[in-house]
């Protein structure tokens, strides 16, 4: 039974055409088609399939008739079967596949010249001569072994024993001279080697570009996997902060991205909450978001306790350190002695406010994007009495401005709806898993073009 299991092997996996070349050209890094034995193997083996293609000639009433066509046909069907059975072992490839090519060039022109040179007449010689252009096949096929002198050896070849076999029947028949149309299958077989020759030639050069380009994506891709590490190292970590609890929901589609938040614990015992959105997304937004937290983590004191003046201060940092980015932040100062909450807009979302007892609803704010200085004070500073269980929503526009699968945005109507479906739960973080399983579910399985977050800050 085993040798019966191998055939089964055997036949589902080389016999399949589908199976073979999934398995033979499966080619996915680049420096797989650098890889000369893998590459003669594969030509090999494709070499035997497709050498089936040559014996329709029997249906050509004079190969059918000649002495040993088909003799020759079966020498080349042997020489096929030796070399896919040496193609398994990785020693002198190039020389089973030339060797090979040379015989089969010459039984195949042997074939013709006994089936097609027995006529006397130079009219038929010239129509039958052109069955020698079926050579030409062999020729071109060498440019997939991806070497540059595949094509020139293989079609030298074919020149020198066509040319030979013009010259033996030129003998036979005792002419001096031949029609130069007897040699155009010489001038196609030129032709292959100098189309082969380049094919391979820029192949090569698309392969050469292709590994340093893959190189350099493995690179990058380091790269964004320590600068996501650092940008973790940025966020906040899980902060026991005196008088509020939080909870926080962050979707980056990239490795790095440009919303950010943060937390400004002041000594007295207030705390300042920051969110920051920064144009656009990927590295420079990241880096970008990098730089403002450094500007909100080392400002005057004064300023945390401000947020207009908070927003004027990055709003003229960014104006003159990145005038071509731009982003828009709210910031919220949590007095726990006064029992307020001050904040400021710059062109973020709207703060939503809300709790368990009453419904959540934006707070409308005038306010500006930041980095252009398109006025002072570039937003306007609200203040609410801070309530204990109130519940304050903050989040970037990729929240409400992805499409889902249908095309749909959940916009800030939908986002109102599902915090309030599922404002009655006591517990934050039930609150909050549970807006995040109808986020989801909104979205299904489409790739977010754009990075989304959301901050939950419940009042203790």
């Amino acid at each position: 039974m085993t040798w019966i299991k191998q055939f089964n092997r055997f036949r589902s996996g080389f016999l399949n055409p589908f199976t073979f070349f999934e398995r033979e050209f499966n080619y996915s890094e680049a420096k797989a088609w650098k890889d000369q034995t893998r590459i003669d193997q594969s030509f090999i083996r494709l070499a035997f399939l497709l050498h089936f293609t040559m014996y329709p000639a029997l249906a050509i009433p004079e190969v059918r008739n000649s002495e040993r066509g088909v003799l020759y046909l079966g020498v080349i069907f042997l020489i096929n079967v030796m070399s896919l059975v040496l193609s398994f072992q990785e020693k002198f490839l190039s020389w089973v596949i030339q060797i090979s090519n040379f015989a089969i060039i010459f039984l195949m022109m042997n074939l013709f010249h006994e089936s097609f040179y027995s006529f006397q007449d130079l009219e038929s010689l010239q129509i039958y001569n052109n069955y020698f252009l079926l050579i030409s096949l062999i020729v071109i096929f060498q440019m997939f072994r991806l070497k540059k002198g595949s094509c020139f050896f293989t079609g030298m070849i074919a020149i020198c024993l066509h040319i030979g076999f013009v010259t033996i029947k030129r003998m036979e028949l005792g002419v001096d001279d031949f029609p130069r149309i007897l040699f155009v299958p010489d001038v196609v077989y030129l032709l292959c080697i100098i189309i082969g020759t380049f094919s391979v030639i820029i192949v090569k050069r698309l392969i050469s570009i292709s590994s340093e380009l893959d190189l350099e994506y493995k690179y990058i891709q380091q790269d964004l996997i320590v600068a996501k590490q650092v940008q973790e190292n940025l966020f906040p970590g899980r902060l026991s902060i005196k008088g509020i609890k939080y909870d926080v929901m962050r979707i980056t589609p990239n490795h790095i991205g440009g919303d950010f938040f943060d937390f400004v614990q002041l000594r007295e015992g207030n705390t300042g909450i920051f969110l920051t959105d920064i144009a656009g997304h990927g590295i420079a937004s990241a880096l970008v978001a990098s730089m403002v937290k450094i500007m909100v983590s080392t400002m005057p004191y004064i300023l945390k306790v401000h947020p207009s003046r908070l927003m004027d201060y990055i709003d003229d940092s960014l104006q003159k350190q990145f005038q071509s980015y731009h982003a828009s932040a709210i910031y919220m100062f949590l007095d726990f002695i006064s029992k307020e909450v001050t904040f400021s807009n710059a062109g973020h979302p709207y703060l939503i406010h809300g709790s368990f007892t009453k419904e959540f609803h934006e707070i409308e704010t005038e306010g500006a994007i930041l980095g252009f200085g398109i006025k002072k004070p570039i937003a306007e500073q609200i203040k609410l009495p801070l309530v204990e269980r109130d519940r304050f929503f903050l989040y970037t526009d990729g929240l409400i401005e992805n499409k889902n699968g249908e095309g749909k945005l959940l916009g800030v109507e939908g986002l109102l709806e599902i915090l309030n479906e599922n404002r009655s739960e006591k517990e934050l973080n039930v609150f909050k898993a549970k807006v995040q399983k109808a986020v989801e579910k909104f979205f299904g399985d489409v790739v977010l073009e754009d990075d989304t977050l959301f901050l939950i800050v419940e009042v203790e």
